[in-house]
């Protein structure tokens, strides 16, 4: 006599991708790294939003760790502050649409991936977040 059971667990396990494809799920968006060209000015860095959509600017300098986040309207510039140890060490950076928050962590132990833009964005109010 055969049982049910394991035709059941069968087709449930199948069924299941089908089901998890159908979730809501939280967009995200490419970075918008091509919004900004920086440069020097007044012994700091300085960018400013050239594409039409509100970007938030994450900025660091590797040597010192201090994180400079701010919300640039198109159009508007964006400073690094006072550098500590002056213009030419490292530093990276990531712009997302406002709302949005790189896929991985902005810090220090994520500076190659950030570095070479392997970040998307995701909304800022996620599940899990």
């Amino acid at each position: 006599m055969t049982r049910p059971w394991p035709m059941a667990a069968a087709c449930a396990l199948l069924a299941a991708p089908v089901a998890m494809a159908q979730l809501p799920h939280q967009e995200s968006r490419a970075h918008m790294e091509a919004c900004v060209r920086w440069s020097v000015a007044d012994g700091q860095y300085a960018t400013r939003n050239s594409c039409d959509t509100p970007v938030t600017i994450k900025f660091m300098m590797l040597d010192d760790g201090r994180v400079v986040e701010g919300d640039v309207a198109p159009g508007g510039e964006f400073a690094s502050g006072p550098l500590g140890n002056g213009i030419g060490g490292t530093m990276m950076f990531t712009v997302c649409p406002i709302g949005y928050v790189p896929s991985v962590r902005f810090a220090v132990e994520n500076a190659e991936p950030i570095m070479v833009s392997l970040y998307n964005c995701l909304p800022t109010a996620r599940p899990g977040a």
